[in-house]
């Protein structure tokens, strides 16, 4: 057997080796030195194992054999020839056209490679992502600051330089008069009371409530000049008189129209302010209101008291025999 492979490597010498192509183009001429002397050793250490016998596991020779059968006998004759011829050609095909690469160069060149579809997937996952981000951004981003304008000093108005404004009375009544919700009359109680000043009551209330109203009528009232029944007009004056105090004439100092000598009743069209309150039920703000409507609108009757606001029928009652025109 050994002969017969010493012959077919002869006649592997004479005819030289097919060549691999893809050894060349896989291992580099810089690593064909190193891989050539492993591969060297590897088939040495593999020749060695599979073509030579091991040494116990030899047929012993049959007795009466010669010391040179004993020899032969444990060995395989042209073994060792063999081993040594095999690993020469292993060399000199290593030098002439490399090896293969082993399991670790294979791996070093091993690169990540994605599709264009799965590239083109990940680019627009990342854009998604980027835009939900910036948006989100974009809406929990505070807004810019507002600046609120600055209130300008109120300016002084002509009616603060008014005869109104000088007197607190006047300002007061008015205050009260305009205040007056549905329901409601503004009097002025004065005189005799506890309490003189403007009180706020119910519609339909009498000349008693407004007294209860202001405290009380001091002790030295004379309540008897007073009609304690009568119905309350709105913005009207309560003047509780004292004990000793002259009586008021029941008209006021008006102009008489011509032709009316010796006639005691007011005349609204020519009766001032101060003449016009001595009117029962008629206070400052009835008399200014009934000066006002005059200027625009002369009496031609006294049922045109009506139209002053704040007069009603029953002030109206008491005032038409007091009143001319």
């Amino acid at each position: 057997m050994g002969a017969r492979a010493l012959h077919n490597l002869r006649g592997a010498r004479r005819r030289p080796p097919a060549p691999f192509p893809s050894v060349r183009a896989v291992i580099p001429r810089e690593r064909a030195s190193s891989s050539g002397r492993a591969v060297r050793a590897r088939l040495a250490v593999l020749a060695a194992r599979q073509i030579t016998p091991p040494v116990e596991a030899a047929v012993p020779a049959p007795a009466g054999r010669s010391s040179a059968g004993d020899a032969s006998a444990g060995h395989a004759p042209g073994a060792a020839p063999f081993g040594d011829a095999l690993a020469a050609a292993a060399a000199r095909y290593a030098d002439a056209h490399g090896v293969l690469p082993g399991p670790e160069a294979v791996r070093s060149r091993v690169r990540w490679h994605l599709s264009p579809r799965s590239a083109l997937a990940a680019g627009v996952a990342v854009a998604l992502v980027a835009g939900g981000v910036a948006l989100r951004a974009a809406a929990t981003r505070p807004g810019d600051p507002v600046e609120l304008p600055v209130p300008l000093p109120a300016a002084t108005s002509p009616a603060a330089t008014s005869p109104a404004a000088t007197n607190p009375t006047a300002t007061s009544n008015a205050a009260d008069a305009s205040a007056t919700g549905p329901g409601q009359v503004v009097v002025d109680v004065a005189g005799a009371v506890v309490h003189p000043g403007v009180v706020r009551l119910p519609a339909g209330s009498r000349v008693v409530d407004a007294l209860t109203a202001a405290g009380g009528a001091d002790a030295d009232a004379d309540l008897t000049r007073l009609n304690l029944a009568r119905l309350l007009v709105d913005a009207e004056q309560v003047l509780v008189p004292r004990q000793g105090d002259p009586v008021a004439p029941a008209a006021g100092a008006g102009v008489p129209a011509p032709g009316a000598a010796g006639d005691s009743r007011v005349d609204l069209n020519t009766a001032d302010a101060a003449t016009l309150e001595t009117l029962p039920g008629i206070g400052p703000v009835l008399a200014e209101r009934i000066a006002a409507y005059r200027q625009e609108h002369p009496f031609s009757s006294v049922d045109e008291l009506l139209d002053v606001v704040g007069i009603g029928p029953a002030l109206l009652d008491q005032l038409r025999d007091q009143v001319r025109v």
